[in-house]
């Protein structure tokens, strides 16, 4: 596992917010009840399409399923999500573990 800096915490108060991670695109999202961040893949786990933000909600424009914005969980296939990583704060740093 390794750990790339993402950015200051303060930088990310508008999620989800999309950052770009050794040239792929990923989604910045925050679990309010549990105060945790994750960062999630933008690719669709169902046909590979780019899932993008629509009014506040995650959704893939291929097939139109969407995904929680807290958590990257499929609204459509609860058994299905997009594909996460942990990520934590440290010395007022987002950290993605990968």
């Amino acid at each position: 596992m390794k750990e790339i800096e993402l950015g200051p915490e303060d930088r990310f108060t508008d999620l989800p917010a999309e950052v770009e991670v050794e040239s792929q695109k990923y989604w910045i999202l925050k679990n309010d009840e549990m105060g945790s961040y994750r960062l999630v893949s933008r690719k669709c786990p169902h046909a590979g399409g780019l899932v993008e933000e629509e009014s506040g909600e995650l959704v893939c424009p291929l097939h139109g399923w969407e995904f929680d914005s807290h958590t990257g969980v499929c609204l459509n296939v609860p058994s299905k999500s997009l594909t996460a990583y942990t990520v934590i704060v440290k010395d007022g740093l987002l950290v993605a573990q990968m």
